[in-house]
Order: C-alpha cells, then sequence, then structure tokens
C-alpha cells in the first residue's frame, strides 16, 4: 500500500520460487505462462448492422514453462516420471514474486495453479567447448492460474 506522496515502485521479477503440494520448493530463473485468456462468442442480431454481440465463453491459460540451472534436487523428475507408471499426480502449486525490498522474502504476488502436473522435462544441453551454465526446464499443463489475495499488502 502506497502513502501519499510516495512513489511505489514495480517488484522486480527476479527473485521468485515455484511451490507444489508434496514437491520441495524449487528456485527458477525463468517462467513464462502467468496469464489467462477468455474466449468470446460473437453472435450477429438480425437488423443489427452497428456491431456484432459478443459474449464470453470457456477461458483457457498456457502451461508454465519454468527454467534454472541445474541443481542438486531431483524432485520435478521424480514427479514427472510418475507417468512411466501410468499416472501422474495432479498436484496444485503456485508461483511466489519474492520482494527483495526489506529482505524479508515475503512474497508481494502469488499466482496459484490448480491440478498441475509434468507434460514436458528437459535437461541441460551439454557441450565441453562452452562454460555456459546448464540449464533445465519443466512445462506444467494446469487447470487453471488465478492470482491469490495477499493480506496486509
Amino acid at each position: 500500500m502506497s502513502v501519499a506522496g510516495q512513489i511505489e515502485r514495480p517488484q522486480l521479477g527476479a527473485f521468485f520460487r515455484l511451490s507444489i503440494t508434496g514437491v520441495d520448493a524449487v528456485n527458477f530463473s525463468e517462467c513464462v505462462g502467468l496469464s489467462s485468456e477468455m474466449g468470446t462468442e460473437e453472435y450477429p442480431e438480425g437488423g443489427e448492422n452497428r456491431f456484432v454481440h459478443r459474449f464470453p465463453v470457456r477461458g483457457s491459460s498456457p502451461n508454465l514453462v519454468l527454467s534454472r540451472g541445474v541443481a542438486s534436487s531431483d524432485a520435478l523428475w521424480t514427479w514427472y516420471a510418475q507417468h512411466l507408471t501410468g499416472y501422474v499426480l495432479p498436484r496444485d502449486g503456485q508461483i511466489e514474486l519474492l520482494t527483495k525490498d526489506d529482505d524479508s522474502g515475503r512474497p508481494a504476488r502469488v499466482w496459484a495453479f490448480r491440478r498441475g502436473y509434468p507434460v514436458k522435462i528437459a535437461g541441460p544441453d551439454l557441450n565441453a567447448m562452452t562454460s555456459a551454465i546448464a540449464i533445465e526446464s519443466i512445462e506444467i499443463a494446469h487447470h487453471g492460474i488465478s492470482l491469490v489475495p495477499l493480506a496486509g499488502i
């Protein structure tokens, strides 16, 4: 909340983590897919030539794609590997944008997703001729994303 006369600074997008029910929280360096879109259906009314009625229909959200430098935790690979047994357990989770203004690490914004499951996981591209960071990524399909209200902010 801003006080009159103070300018509220936007949050940096560099500090965030993924939390999934039953899996340890994991820090990532990139997250894509925090969006939702409402579709529309057009209905041309007879005799009305100025416009076409547009009505909201089903919404959709893209898959979440998260990337990070290879770390010691293999919890996400283990979750993905469940498909080899025939069934991946869908899990709820959230992406937390962390504030660095006061070093508390409290979330500035939280997006929650429902019934997510990994649809793709990728290890790093390895090349002995470069000294680039080894990056791995995971893609998570889900049943919708929502903004979580934060108390006291």
